[in-house]
């Protein structure tokens, strides 16, 4: 027994010797060692602020009819995209855009990574990091969120790949972390900093 074992361990380690670390190593592949390392994920929180106009409506009060006046308010969207339904950790669920930091990469390699596969026509204007986030019990395994706050240039409609959401208007199925702690995280930076994006 103890030889099998030594010798599952070397064809392991020489398999792990095998992987290009500047490539995607596969779904299976990822989610295994996810499951024995810490993984850090680079999380593009966009946000923006978008106005919202009241036309003015006929309330009747004691007073009798009473017209209120137009108002605008802004509110705080967050870009998300939805993950496809075979997805292995959170099938069918929305996120803020991300990815996991893979070897000899730094962070702008991570940010052009996501302009091509979540942001579709969209390009990030500027990224400032605002927090890491420890979520040692995450569906795949142990991961180290770090948060950007992003200023989104929005490219046509039909090319987005994501949608915009009121930030306490999330969809139900939205992955539990991103909804309590990433994207607070990003809020409270964009609402002390107030950050507008042109």
């Amino acid at each position: 027994m103890k030889g099998g074992r030594a010798m599952r361990r070397s064809d392991l380690i020489r398999g792990l010797q095998g992987i290009n670390p500047a490539k995607p190593y596969g779904t299976a592949l990822f989610d295994a060692l996810a499951k024995v390392t810490v993984s850090v994920a680079v999380e593009a929180v966009c946000l923006q602020l978008k106005r919202k106009e009241i036309v003015g409506v006929c309330c009747e009060t004691s007073h009798g009819l009473v017209q209120t006046d137009d108002a605008s308010y802004n509110i705080v969207e967050v870009y998300m995209t939805h993950r496809p339904p075979d997805d292995t950790a959170y099938p069918s669920e929305w996120h803020c855009p991300g990815s996991v930091l893979r070897s000899g990469e730094d962070i702008e390699d991570v940010f052009n990574r996501l302009v091509d596969k979540e942001f579709g026509g969209g390009t990030i204007q500027s990224a400032r990091f605002v927090a890491n986030v420890n979520n040692p019990n995450e569906a795949r395994g142990h991961f180290l969120s770090l948060v950007y706050l992003c200023c989104l240039q929005a490219g046509r409609a039909s090319e987005m790949k994501g949608m915009w959401f009121p930030v306490d208007q999330l969809p139900t199925k939205t992955i539990a972390s991103h909804r309590r702690r990433i994207i607070p995280a990003a809020l409270g930076a964009f609402v002390a900093e107030n950050i507008q994006c042109a």
